[in-house]
């Protein structure tokens, strides 16, 4: 029986769109990864994806699951995983601490958020997004973070009030707190912004612009444009994280980052 949380990836994966799937596909590619080239090899756009749903589109999703999972384990432990009980890889819900933990470790200890010993696979993926923006907020003032805001679309008084909340001492954030804060139609944009930033940092301009066009089809231009500042910092802290982690996690932080705002960006609507 598989693992619950490695079910939930792959069933997320199963039914996402194309365009999604097809982005965390190209994600996972890597040269010290065969697996991974033929994968990408087999998809060469996202017409090739297999429809939402189907078998086919199941057993991708599982290879996708298995790829991430062996990118996220050690290579001699995974070896020995697999002799003991043929289940080499780290399981979702892992992966997922220790990349909030990665992230969180960014920080200085006074201003790192207050990780739980146990949280669901859901919990997780929202504490990572919130990670990702209070890092943001990193060394500033809670009035270069309220300008910060004001250019994500907040009004100057709902930008000043959400700087207090969400400034430098802040050291619990949850995704209703940091919807409270900034409201739905904020959050989602500035999520939005981040994963098609990742996209691009990772894969490129094309890509980015296939991923904004099927997230951000409905969002103001405008207001699209305004969360540009804030997302610079966010890939800043991304940058310096990756540069010094070692090649598996250059690959596991933002892959998994993107998993996170694409599920963390629906679960906003249910706020």
């Amino acid at each position: 029986m598989k693992d619950q949380s490695d079910k939930y990836l792959i069933e997320f994966l199963s039914k996402s769109g194309n365009v999604e799937l097809y982005t965390l596909l190209n994600m996972l590619r890597s040269r010290f990864s065969p697996a991974s080239k033929r994968l990408v090899k087999r998809y060469p756009n996202q017409d090739n994806i297999p429809d939402a749903g189907s078998q086919e589109r199941e057993k991708l999703a599982e290879e996708i699951c298995n790829q991430l999972r062996w990118y996220a384990s050690n290579a001699f432990a995974y070896v020995w995983r697999r002799i003991a009980r043929k289940d080499g890889g780290v399981h979702y819900h892992k992966i997922l601490r220790d990349t909030a933990k990665v992230l969180n470790k960014f920080r200085r200890r006074k201003g790192r958020i207050q990780l739980p010993r146990v949280a669901s696979v859901e919990e997780w993926e929202d504490l990572i997004c919130a990670i990702l923006l209070k890092n943001a907020c990193k060394n500033k003032s809670p009035e270069e973070v309220a300008v910060m805001f004001q250019q994500a679309g907040l009004e100057e008084e709902a930008a000043k009030q959400a700087a207090r909340q969400f400034g430098p001492g802040t050291t619990s954030i949850t995704l209703p707190l940091l919807v409270k804060i900034l409201g739905k139609k904020t959050t989602k944009a500035i999520i939005e912004k981040v994963v098609v930033k990742i996209t691009q940092r990772s894969l490129g301009k094309n890509a980015a612009g296939l991923l904004a066009k099927r997230l951000l089809i409905k969002v103001p231009q405008k207001t699209a444009a305004r969360t540009l500042t804030l997302v610079g910092w966010v890939l800043l802290a991304i940058d310096a994280i990756c540069f010094s982690a070692s090649p598996a996690r250059r690959i596991t932080i933002p892959t998994v980052a993107l998993i996170s705002g694409f599920q963390t960006r629906e679960r906003v609507d249910n706020l």
